[in-house]
C-alpha cells in the first residue's frame, strides 16, 4: 500500500511538471509586404531606457540580443546602423510568480454483492494536495517598420524558468522559437 501511494504521488508530480508548457504566440501586420524588408537595426527611441529589460541584467540582455541578431540574420536580413534598416527590433522581459495547486488520492468507496458474500464495507481513501510556487518568464519581441513607425510583427514566448533558463544554449532556443513563425528572405 505505501508503495502504490510513492508511486502514485511520484506519477503526479511528474504529470504536473510536464504538463507545465512553453506558450509562443506570434501576430502580425496582414498588410506588410515582408518580402521588401531586407535589413534590420536595434530600435532606439528618444526616451527609451537604453535597455529595454526591467528583469534581465546585462549579461542575459546581450545573451538575448545576440541570439535575436543571429536568428535574423539566418533567417535572410542583414543588420545595418540604427536609421538605416527597414525594421527595427526591441524585446521586453518580465516574471512572475506563479502558483500550481494539485491534488491526488482515492475516494471513498463501498460495496454490496453476492459475488465476496453479503454485507457492507467502508473504506475511507486519502487525499493530498500539495501547493508550489515558479517563477514564470515572457519575452516579448516586437519588429517595427522603420519608415512607418508602425509595428509589423509581435512575438510572445512564456515558460517556467528553470536554474538554466538564462543559459546561452536556453537564450538561443527561446528566441528560435519566438521567431520560428517570422518570415524568412
Amino acid at each position: 500500500m505505501r508503495v502504490l501511494i510513492i508511486t502514485l504521488t511520484a506519477a503526479a508530480a511528474i504529470c504536473t511538471v510536464s504538463c507545465s508548457s512553453t506558450t509562443v504566440v506570434s501576430d502580425y501586420d496582414h498588410q506588410a509586404q515582408f518580402s521588401d524588408y531586407s535589413t534590420f537595426a536595434w530600435y532606439a527611441a528618444e526616451n527609451q531606457d537604453p535597455r529595454p529589460t526591467m528583469g534581465a541584467n546585462q549579461i542575459v540582455d546581450g545573451r538575448i540580443r545576440r541570439a535575436l541578431s543571429e536568428n535574423l540574420i539566418a533567417k535572410g536580413y542583414s543588420q545595418e546602423a540604427p536609421g538605416a534598416a527597414d525594421l527595427e527590433v526591441t524585446y521586453y522581459t518580465s516574471l512572475s510568480s506563479q502558483m500550481r495547486v494539485y491534488s491526488t488520492g482515492w475516494g471513498y468507496g463501498w460495496g454490496y454483492g453476492p459475488r465476496w458474500g453479503y454485507g457492507y464495507s467502508y473504506w475511507p481513501g486519502w487525499n493530498t494536495t500539495n501547493v508550489s510556487t515558479y517563477l514564470e518568464g515572457t519575452i516579448i519581441v516586437d519588429i517595427i517598420d522603420h519608415e512607418k513607425n508602425q509595428l509589423v510583427w509581435r512575438g510572445v514566448i512564456t515558460s517556467a524558468l528553470t536554474k538554466k533558463s538564462s543559459s546561452e544554449e536556453k537564450v538561443n532556443q527561446t528566441v528560435t522559437r519566438v521567431l520560428s513563425d517570422f518570415p524568412s528572405r
